[in-house]
């Protein structure tokens, strides 16, 4: 028996006697390398679409980029648990668009959902009149729901800044 067939029957046989009890650990702090994963599911326009660019920071520096990649309009992303990250995403002619994900958990929290993240990218033609301030700002804050007991954007943010997109859209409309 090789040493790589020993470990995957080692793995297994813990795997299984885990299952049988329920959970495989009680406490976060018995376990390493815990992440939360983010499915990032892109539109362009209201509409699918690919050649996406995306780029994940942790903590203002960049851990991963993915170039533009044809058929690609959905991403998984596994982001360590307890950091703070900004996903950027982009597409040519198109506004890009950010998202902070804060991944800090209650002490006590061991089981948590995967987040979908939709996001709609739209044509940058539409804010060449409009005032920047607004389009610097994360289109969504994402950060644990101790009510809802999962990761959830913020609907107040996403309201307040989805009036200001709105206002910026009919400032366009006045000036076209």
């Amino acid at each position: 028996m090789t040493t790589r067939t020993l470990l995957l029957v080692t793995l297994s046989a813990i795997g299984l006697v885990a299952q049988a009890q329920g959970k495989l650990i009680d406490r976060r702090d018995q376990a390493e390398g815990w992440y939360l994963p983010v499915i990032c599911n892109v539109m362009a326009n209201g509409g699918k679409t690919d050649s996406l660019s995306i780029t994940v920071f942790k903590d203002n520096a960049i851990v991963q980029e993915l170039a533009p990649a044809k058929k690609r309009s959905t991403v998984q992303l596994d982001l360590d648990i307890d950091a703070q990250y900004t996903i950027r995403v982009r597409k040519e002619g198109y506004r890009e668009k950010l998202v902070y994900v804060d991944t800090h958990l209650p002490a006590d929290q061991v089981e948590y959902r995967a987040y979908t993240c939709h996001v709609n990218l739209e044509p940058m033609d539409r804010f060449t009149h409009a005032d920047p301030f607004y389009l610097d700002f994360p289109s969504s804050i994402v950060r644990w729901s101790e009510e809802k007991k999962t990761f959830d954007h913020n609907d107040e943010y996403l309201t307040d800044i989805q009036v200001k997109m709105a206002l910026l859209g009919a400032q366009i409309d006045v000036n076209e």
